[in-house]
């Protein structure tokens, strides 16, 4: 795999090597992430001063805090950019009876995907498709709202992803985006090499912090863009899914089978959990949420 720098804030892979590697990594450890995560493949997102409602609840929850950012629309025609397992297409198509195209590179999750809308009684209103979300195939105005639920982390290009984003989305139409971001630009280098650990086992391309995100979809003509960070809100997610991935490592019988199935990646996994936990600790990384409106007229 080619590292092309080493700044934790740009791309640390050329992009066919790092589509190469997503691919692989959520090809094969898919069932693991459904075991360990569930139906909602992201961060959950707990209210200040509510009771705990669970970590499932909170995914979900996650979901209608971002549809109420936007707002998305009953109905709305929507553009699910890195759909994963389909979950939030599910649930926007569900809940709010919204036609959703979801893509992802991931032959894996398309399938996934595709089974999950058929038992929720959605394959109606929802399409999975193999595509890049830099380099889409679909027309210019196509959707009301382009939907990013922790996908942009993935993207080593984020400036051609977010004009991607402008170019589908229809006049007036909406971009919500949820993403991992870095505190800042001023990162020692003990906070570099933690993001690039990061990088590395979860296959992420490289974050930027928030207010870096407002000023790229600002140039590339997107207007209204509002921010808001909710790293208090999903930090809880590391807590937990530390404690969740405590009694594998624990059991020398349940990491071998997994050796032996999905090979030595494995480890890199597993570790990835602490190593997030620590860097929301550190308050080295932070998650962000930016919505933004394509003008009218555009």
């Amino acid at each position: 795999m080619t590292i092309t720098t080493t700044s934790a804030l740009e791309p640390r892979w050329t992009t066919p090597d790092l589509h190469a590697a997503i691919q692989d990594h959520y090809d094969g450890l898919i069932e693991l992430y459904e075991d360990l995560w569930g139906e909602h493949i992201h961060h959950g997102y707990w209210a200040d001063g509510e009771p705990d409602p669970g970590r499932h609840a909170a995914q979900v929850r996650l979901v209608e805090e971002l549809v109420a950012f936007g707002p998305v629309e009953p109905m709305a025609k929507v553009l699910d950019a890195g759909c994963g397992i389909g979950a939030s297409a599910i649930h926007l198509a569900g809940r709010l009876g919204c036609t959703v195209d979801g893509i992802t590179i991931s032959t894996e999750q398309i399938g996934r995907a595709q089974a999950k809308a058929v038992r929720a009684g959605v394959v109606d209103r929802t399409t999975f498709r193999l595509v890049d979300a830099m380099h889409t195939d679909y027309p210019d105005n196509s959707f009301d709202v382009v939907w990013a639920l922790e996908s942009c982390e993935l993207m080593p290009d984020k400036k051609a992803f977010l004009a991607e984003c402008m170019r589908v989305l229809k006049p007036g139409g909406t971009l919500l985006v949820a993403t991992w971001c870095a505190r800042d630009e001023d990162l020692d280098p003990d906070e570099t090499r933690l993001l690039h650990r990061i990088y590395r086992d979860f296959v992420v391309s490289h974050v930027l912090p928030l207010a870096r995100y407002a000023e790229l979809a600002g140039e590339v003509g997107l207007t209204d863009v509002r921010t808001a960070d909710w790293s208090e809100r999903v930090w809880d997610t590391w807590k937990l899914s530390t404690d969740i991935v405590k009694p594998v490592v624990r059991d020398p019988s349940v990491i071998w089978k997994l050796v032996r199935a999905k090979g030595m990646d494995i480890f890199r996994f597993l570790n990835s959990v602490p190593l997030m936990k620590q860097a929301y600790e550190r308050g080295v990384m932070r998650y962000g949420v930016l919505r933004a409106t394509k003008p009218a007229g555009s």
